[in-house]
């Protein structure tokens, strides 16, 4: 059986309350909402509860030495202590509730942040392909469907458990394959259901605009960094497509927000979504830092394209400074 990631994550981090104080802590959210969510959707925490993540940051500016990337970056290069108990806080993807709801947060509490944006999906009605499944197997009235994965799969949606469960399954399945039998299954799945998502559907949903994301890089505390065009797994690119698909995103970013773009984070960013040939196009193209998803704590001569991140909230993973089991 496999364990839960709440049970790797526990395993990854274990000694966290021992390193914490010498090695930086880089959490990961992804969204923070003020919004009810109907259905399944949000049902794995992807988007943050804003009382929640407001009690997170004001811990960390109580309790810790919240720095930005930049800053991280300046002491590995100098060679210099970092503060006691240091922490980035970074958010992927590029949803609007990281300027409505989250921003306003880390502004009151005046700590840094990088936002990883999809720059594709910027000021759009396009959805990553992880809520469009979402959407779709939300919104059917229908009791199954039929899917082809590696075979035909019968998948029972009648109850919420049942949806959950079979969403579960569909993405595990995407997130292994190459890029075109991704946009096949999104394909299948929106035949099968009869439901053409919407960004609509949900508050959370919805992407930033330019406007709003010029405003956030107007501020000091915020770096943008990019996170490919619209959420591809690089590593499942071939080298043409994946030269495009990082150089496309870095120009997106910074023909609109009139400034050079040095940050980037691998989409899904475990081991197997990144690689060599990953690294050294984000290196061609300027490109100084970028973190994975890989759970974990980082000492101060980590390369700095195999960081290590913590997510926080998403399939209820703690904040790991009030888990005592760490």
């Amino acid at each position: 059986m496999m364990e839960s990631l709440k049970t790797v994550y526990q395993k990854k981090l274990k000694d966290f309350q021992k390193r914490k104080n010498n090695e930086l802590t880089i959490l990961l959210y992804h969204g923070v909402t003020n919004s009810i969510s109907k259905g399944i959707e949000n049902h794995a925490g992807k988007h943050m509860e804003e009382k929640n993540f407001a009690k997170q940051m004001k811990y960390i500016r109580n309790k810790c030495s919240p720095i930005s990337i930049d800053e991280y970056l300046f002491y590995c290069e100098n060679e210099t202590d970092l503060p006691p108990n240091p922490v980035v806080v970074s958010f992927d993807d590029g949803f609007k509730n990281n300027y409505s709801v989250a921003a306003p947060i880390l502004d009151e509490f005046q700590i840094p942040a990088v936002f990883y944006i999809s720059s594709g999906v910027v000021n759009t009605n396009m959805m990553f392909w992880v809520d469009v499944l979402e959407d779709c197997i939300n919104l059917t009235k229908k009791p199954y469907i039929n899917v082809y994965l590696n075979e035909k799969v019968e998948f029972f949606i009648d109850t919420y458990e049942q949806k959950i469960a079979a969403l579960n399954s569909i993405k595990a399945y995407c997130k292994t394959r190459p890029y075109f039998d991704t946009k096949r299954v999104l394909e299948d799945i929106q035949v099968a259901t009869g439901i053409t998502p919407q960004v609509d559907h949900a508050e959370n949903y919805k992407k930033i605009t330019w406007d709003e994301l010029k405003v956030m890089n107007d501020n000091s505390l915020f770096v943008i960094g990019g996170h490919s065009l619209y959420h591809n797994i690089l590593s499942q690119l071939d080298a043409n497509m994946l030269d495009k698909e990082i150089r496309s995103s870095l120009d997106l970013l910074e023909i609109n927000l009139q400034t050079s773009i040095y940050h980037y984070s691998y989409p899904e960013g475990q081991k197997n979504h990144y690689n060599s040939s990953v690294i050294n196009i984000l290196k061609k193209y300027g490109v100084v830092c970028s973190p994975s998803a890989v759970p974990g704590l980082n000492p101060i001569d980590t390369d700095p394209f195999h960081l290590k991140r913590i997510m926080v909230g998403f399939s209820e993973l703690p904040f790991p400074y009030l888990d005592t089991s760490l």
